[in-house]
């Protein structure tokens, strides 16, 4: 790809978006290739509240709790705390329900290669602070993961531009133990576990780690913002698979996020429908979105409005982000989560 790729106006057709994405897909380096001049079109400030961030304690840290048996709904399986803080063995409370985990997913790569499975969970469904893999591209996963080891995927968190993932990806220099993650995760089916809510007040919360949890004390005016919640904070933390979140959108959020994702924000060359597939679930190795976590989309959204994603991969999505507003992307966020992760097997037979 050169150094710097061509981009269609905002007026493009759906041709040259798709032609674009064709361009990048095909012509991938084996190693993301950084795009330092494609700035975003206008000024872009990524809101605090779309990236949760406990601040760190200067309090002492107790050791986990290596005695006292836990449970989570339907699984035989019990964990002490202690097991659940080993980021290198991802707790399995469900192994009947995935194929055996590779090595890299089980039990990484010590020192700084933590379990893939520990915070993507061994069945690849994820959690709103991380994607879900199940299901994925193999090369797409593999193409990101060099991005964050190369530094050309970074976050838009106000608090810090890197995360967990750029230690893990730096952990694994090996390629081939990436490759077999990888195509662990494309052969799993996600599944939806979040219900959207739009209203006018939510209740109120706070930053439980990198996400938010109820605090039992009301409700406050939603102002714009969206908001995913565990059903039980405990369940989230102990890596259940099965715990259900509520995402709350300002009343309007879907029909908006719907309308944006078939015509577009600028025409239908940058609709969703044009790149993602006509029902979200990806094209090639163009990647599904359809079902994830709106926490999670929104913040993709904006690490692409404001160029934390800079790989190459990222340039066909920069001329859709850079006419929408924050509203715009709590829209969007929230009517592709909405959606089924699967194709129906009634449609599916058609």
């Amino acid at each position: 790809m050169p150094a710097k790729p061509r981009r269609c106006a905002v007026r493009m057709t759906a041709v040259c978006a798709l032609t674009m994405v064709a361009a990048a897909t095909r012509s991938l380096p084996a190693q993301p290739t950084a795009l330092p001049t494609a700035p975003a079109a206008k000024t872009f400030s990524a809101p605090a509240w779309a990236f949760p961030t406990a601040p760190p304690s200067t309090a002492p840290v107790p050791a986990p709790d290596s005695v006292t048996p836990h449970r989570v709904p339907n699984s035989a399986r019990r964990y002490t705390w202690a097991d659940v803080a080993n980021r290198f063995n991802a707790p399995d409370w469900f192994p009947a329900q995935h194929p055996p985990m590779p090595s890299r997913v089980l039990y990484g790569i010590r020192p700084e290669g933590r379990a893939c499975g520990y915070c993507h969970l061994p069945d690849g469904q994820g959690r709103p602070e991380n994607a879900t893999l199940a299901g994925l591209p193999a090369e797409y996963i593999l193409r990101q993961m060099r991005a964050f080891r190369d530094g050309t995927r970074l976050s838009a968190n106000p608090v810090s531009s890197t995360n967990s993932m750029h230690t893990a990806a730096r952990g694994t220099p090996d390629d081939s133990l990436l490759v077999e993650a990888a195509r662990y995760f494309s052969r799993l089916t996600p599944r939806r576990r979040n219900v959207v809510r739009e209203v006018r007040h939510v209740p109120t919360t706070r930053i439980a780690g990198l996400l938010y949890a109820y605090d039992g004390h009301g409700t406050e005016p939603i102002d714009g913002r969206l908001i995913e919640v565990p059903e039980s904070i405990e369940r989230h933390e102990l890596h259940d698979p099965w715990v259900r979140y509520t995402t709350y959108v300002p009343v309007g959020s879907l029909a908006r996020g719907r309308r944006l994702a078939t015509q577009g924000p600028a025409g239908v060359a940058t609709a969703c429908a044009t790149c993602h597939g006509p029902d979200l679930l990806g094209v090639g190795e163009i990647p599904a979105i359809a079902g994830r976590a709106p926490t999670y989309v929104l913040r993709q959204l904006i690490n692409f409005r404001t160029r934390a994603r800079r790989d190459s991969t990222a340039a066909p999505m920069y001329a859709v982000v850079d006419t929408l507003t924050i509203d715009d992307m709590v829209a969007l966020a929230a009517h592709i989560g909405s959606l089924p992760p699967t194709r129906s097997p009634r449609r599916a037979s058609r």
